[in-house]
């Protein structure tokens, strides 16, 4: 059993800020929603307060607040048990198991969070224009008043009672000696993750069919325009089966060999993930309905092909001369298949939930065409996505578009490596070895994802560059030479 306890930081110039949602407090006899907190010596900018107004701001200690502005979780408990168990007689086979609670350390996310917040001015202006004139124009395109509201940026905020994220992870393995130095090993492993990080808007409007213009007078916070904020609540769910094959050396022979099926969905990771989303998640499509974004997460494999070998090539002989010639030959060897990474199309300038999501956050999702294969008859670099498996969304139809995250496997990777080496022994304790190392030797071309997933636009789904990761990219060759004594 463990617990740990994991105090924040506290940032020495006091620079820093959170937003309280959940307050409502009346200021010159409006009721008010929400509150400014600052460390007691933050200094703070005129502007700053004069735009958020009369949202007030508090200090740490009026509110009772520590001057971190955070409060630690302090029920972490991380129980962890295993075990190993022989059940025949021989001892050639072994089952395993474990299951463990893992608790996240939240320091860089919520360090970084609301830092420069009270002596910065971030905001958004929407330009209109009026017979053609627009009415904001450089070289100054700003109003004339900054301190107007309903344009101040929360960049970024995070709650105060932050939870602590933890994943529960599990695994059942059964071993088995084959005989001949070779050893089978089958494995499932499962986790679910809770509580984890995600940013929300805590302005953004619920979805609906007047648009925003008309919604965004019902914001939760119509003082500010964005409040990004970062959460815990989020879930995530993998499985996966291994199975793997070694071999210890013997008559010149090593290998391993694996091959892995797995599933991982989360809802944390964001409306458009395409890498790790960092401690603190990704942004997510509707704060009222996170499962929106339930879906498979971007970077994880769904088949994976891993052999590793070495060989010690049967060529000695018994003729010393001879031997220095045909003897100390090695081959070895790296084979990888696995399938793409998960990408997600998104429909640009769409703005079907009427939040006005594509300038507050960015491209949103697509529709799917129901009965439509995502991928072409003759899929090519050209076209490795079907267009027509996807729809723009009408704006203003009160809801995202419903493609998933995930809905479309990028290229995958297969690349096989050798190496061949040469060693001589030149002396007492003196050896020479030369040889050539090959990656991706038969030159597979392995394709990046596409880097335009935005439906309508030229270029959309084609394949650009290659991987260079993982012996995927082009084939290249090392000659080595090596002297050991």
């Amino acid at each position: 059993m463990r617990w740990e306890y994991h105090p924040p930081f506290v940032d020495g110039l006091a620079n820093v800020a959170v937003f309280v949602p959940d307050v409502y407090s009346v200021v010159n006899g409006a009721t008010v929603h929400g509150i400014v907190v600052v460390p007691d010596a933050s200094p703070i900018s005129s502007l700053f307060a004069a735009s958020i107004a009369p949202t007030p701001i508090y200090k740490a200690s009026d509110v009772g607040y520590p001057e971190a502005l955070h409060t630690s979780q302090k029920t972490s408990f991380a129980p962890r048990i295993g075990f190993a168990w022989r059940p025949f007689s021989d001892g050639k086979t072994v089952i395993r198991g474990g299951y463990g609670k893992f608790i996240e350390t939240m320091l860089g996310t919520l360090t970084s969070a609301g830092w420069g917040i009270p002596t910065s001015y971030i905001a958004t202006f929407t330009n209109t224009l009026s017979n053609g004139t627009p009415a904001l124009t450089m070289p100054y395109p700003f109003p004339s008043d900054l301190t107007v509201t309903g344009v101040q940026d929360f960049r970024t905020n995070a709650a105060v009672h932050y939870h602590d994220p933890y994943v529960q992870q599990w695994n059942l393995t059964i071993e088995h000696d084959l005989g001949f130095n070779t050893g089978l090993r089958i494995s499932y492993d499962g986790n679910h993750g809770s509580s984890l990080g995600y940013v929300a808007n805590l302005n953004q409007v619920p979805a609906n069919t007047v648009g925003f213009a008309v919604a965004r007078t019902g914001a939760p916070y119509p003082v500010w325009a964005r409040m990004a904020t970062e959460l815990t609540g989020a879930r995530s769910n993998y499985h996966a089966l291994t199975i793997a094959g070694n071999k210890r050396m013997s008559h010149g022979l090593q290998f391993a060999t694996s091959y892995s099926f797995a599933k991982n969905l989360a809802n944390g990771q964001g409306y458009n993930p395409t890498a790790f989303a960092t401690q603190g998640g990704g942004t997510v499509s509707d704060p009222y309905n996170i499962d929106l974004d339930y879906g498979n997460v971007s970077f994880t494999r769904r088949h994976r092909f891993l052999t590793t070998f070495l060989y010690e090539l049967p060529f000695r002989t018994s003729i010393r001369f001879l031997n220095q010639v045909t003897g100390g030959w090695q081959l070895s060897g790296v084979a990888l298949f696995q399938s793409g990474p998960f990408m997600t199309v998104v429909a640009p300038g769409a703005d079907p939930a009427g939040t006005n999501f594509p300038n507050l956050e960015a491209e949103g999702r697509t529709d799917i065409v129901s009965g439509v294969p995502v991928y072409p008859a003759e899929r090519s670099i050209a076209q490795w996505i079907n267009p027509a498996a996807f729809a723009i969304p009408k704006n203003n139809i009160g809801r995202a578009g419903n493609s998933s995250v995930g809905s479309v496997v990028g290229p995958g990777t297969q690349g096989i490596s050798l190496s061949v080496f040469k060693s001589f022994r030149v002396g007492e304790g003196l050896n020479f070895q030369v040889g050539a190392a090959a990656s991706n030797a038969l030159n597979h071309p392995n394709y990046i994802t596409p880097s335009n997933l935005k439906l309508g636009t030229s270029g959309f789904g084609s394949l650009t560059n290659v991987q260079m990761q993982e012996s995927g990219g082009p084939r290249s060759v090392q000659l080595t030479a090596r002297v050991s004594f």
